[in-house]
């Protein structure tokens, strides 16, 4: 691991580029600002991002920064939650040598830790946990004064720690003290990341007033196909919920990033991926489309094994671009690869650790405050679950319907 002060020596005289403008990056940033490093700019290789901005900073193409770092004038730092293995191989075929040239985010800090403040969701989308597994944990809310225990411990055992995503599988806008908590992370200089349905909208101006750094809005189609897939929810409640989200960002914090995820199904390409991405370009937010997966892993799993899934996951599988038997293939011929997911550390409301942050059944730990993170980390390289699911590749099956590439 690279500390504080080898970094800043790496960094010294030099304009420091961070490749990719995403939450994770974005949580890279946080930390350098945090320890007195400036950064020029975010690189990234999607168009939809080039030409933007993230806290502040502008969005280049990756190709403009080359030489510049080939001169010895500027560093990047690789900062991608799944992608960072292609970024390398393209520093590498630009002639960058890693270690000086560029680094990885993981170099600095290996865990990103998540805090699922709301144990509860309002919606039942039947592609999610919340929506397919029978059996639920227990629901609940962190309180603020829990939470800020949780992020002194976080910030203590993590030195370089970037950002904190105030979700897992719940709906964070739930907590009637989100406000307080986006506040508590800010002012410890942490990047504060929400992700919502945006299906409830209570307290969404104090939420916005409060200045959350990164708000990622989930969607699956557009007016019916809408409710087909984000199941319970509401097609006039999203939008009318969207639209007040853009007027508070645009008067209270005009430097918030939105970013709209698209969900790609069979049922909603076509003239709804369309009208969707002409509505995010007209609302000045992030349009991100991906390709839809069955989640959680633990479903996934169940269904390599021969064993029973629900009949909300059932329905589900004839309904992904890519056929979850295709997905479980293409995954089971990358078991070499990393897993990306070892750097999630997702704790749950009740302070219940699990051990990953795709799978959602098992815990790991029962109460991250009153346990030392060394030993839980320690407990987590002992975990079975991660054996079978690396023997299945299944660690690489979020990654593989990600790189799938969709033109609409």
């Amino acid at each position: 691991m690279v500390t504080s002060e080898e970094l800043q020596l790496l960094c010294l005289n030099k304009k420091v580029f961070i490749w990719g403008a995403m939450i994770v990056g974005q949580g890279v940033c946080r930390s350098l600002e945090r320890i007195g490093i400036s950064i020029a700019a975010f690189i990234d290789s999607s168009t939809y991002l080039q030409g933007k901005s993230a806290l502040g900073y502008s969005i280049g193409k990756p190709q403009d920064v080359f030489k510049y770092v080939r001169a010895g004038e500027a560093i990047i730092i690789i900062s991608s939650g799944h992608y960072d293995l292609e970024i390398a191989d393209s520093c590498e075929d630009a002639g960058l040598l890693k270690g000086s040239d560029y680094i990885f985010c993981r170099d600095l800090n290996d865990i990103d830790p998540s805090v699922d403040i709301s144990g509860m969701c309002n919606l039942k989308c039947i592609s999610c946990p919340r929506g397919n597994e029978l059996k639920q944990p227990t629901k609940g809310f962190m309180s603020a004064e829990t939470y800020q225990k949780v992020l002194e411990k976080l910030l203590k055992e993590i030195p370089l720690i970037g950002s904190i995503q105030l979700y897992t599988w719940g709906e964070p806008l739930l907590n009637p003290e989100l406000p307080k908590i986006i506040s508590m992370t800010i002012e410890a200089k942490v990047l504060t990341a929400i992700s919502s349905n945006l299906n409830y909208s209570k307290n969404m101006e104090q939420i916005i007033d409060a200045k959350p750094d990164w708000f990622k809005v989930s969607c699956s189609g557009w007016e019916t196909t809408y409710e087909i897939t984000h199941t319970g929810g509401r097609w006039n409640v999203f939008l009318k919920n969207l639209q007040q989200l853009v007027q508070l960002r645009d008067k209270i914090h005009p430097e918030m990033q939105i970013t709209l995820n698209y969900h790609l199904y069979k049922h909603n390409i076509g003239n709804d991926y369309r009208k969707m991405e002409r509505l995010c370009n007209e609302l000045s937010i992030i349009f991100r489309p991906s390709p839809a997966y069955l989640y959680p892993v633990d479903a996934v799993l169940d269904f390599i094994e021969g064993k029973e899934i629900s009949p909300e996951a059932k329905k589900t599988i004839p309904m992904l671009l890519m056929s979850l038997e295709e997905g479980i293939s293409k995954a089971s011929r990358l078991t070499q690869l990393p897993c990306p997911e070892e750097r999630c550390f997702p704790i749950n409301w009740d302070c219940s650790v699990r051990t990953c942050g795709v799978f959602f059944r098992p815990f790991i730990a029962n109460n991250y405050l009153n346990t030392p993170l060394s030993e839980i980390l320690e407990q987590k390289k002992k975990c079975k679950l991660c054996v079978l699911c690396k023997k299945h590749g299944l660690h690489q099956f979020t990654g593989v319907y990600l790189a799938e590439k969709h033109i609409y």
